[in-house]
């Protein structure tokens, strides 16, 4: 037990908190950005700011949400990949990524909905 609490620390003193944190910041802003993508493609506006047809702003906002998600995934394997039972953390990572990422998506369309 003992042993595991050190490396906590020692996981700690490396600013594992801060990088935890800017992951699931990215991820929830990648997030909301897919969802705003979306929600332009099937929402009723035929202009954004009278320069784009709301489509191509929604397209352009998916492709780069995607983009940014895979930054911020691949980061995030690559950091998981120095720790010992990596894969089962990469997979776990990308698991708790995609929930996440539909989960949220799923919630601003019920809220954009009302």
């Amino acid at each position: 037990m003992r042993t595991l609490w050190t490396r906590y620390l020692a996981l700690l003193e490396n600013d594992l908190s801060t990088q935890i944190f800017d992951n699931v910041k990215n991820l929830l802003v990648c997030a909301l950005l897919f969802a705003a993508g979306t929600n332009a493609l099937v929402g009723p506006h035929d202009l954004l700011i009278g320069l784009f047809a709301s489509s191509v702003a929604g397209w352009g906002l998916i492709v780069l949400s995607t983009l940014l998600m895979l930054l911020n995934v691949s980061d995030g394997i690559r950091r998981l990949a120095k720790l010992r039972y990596h894969l089962a953390l990469q997979l776990l990572l990308i698991l708790i990524y995609v929930v996440v990422a539909e989960r949220v998506v799923e919630i601003v369309w019920v809220l954009r909905a009302h």
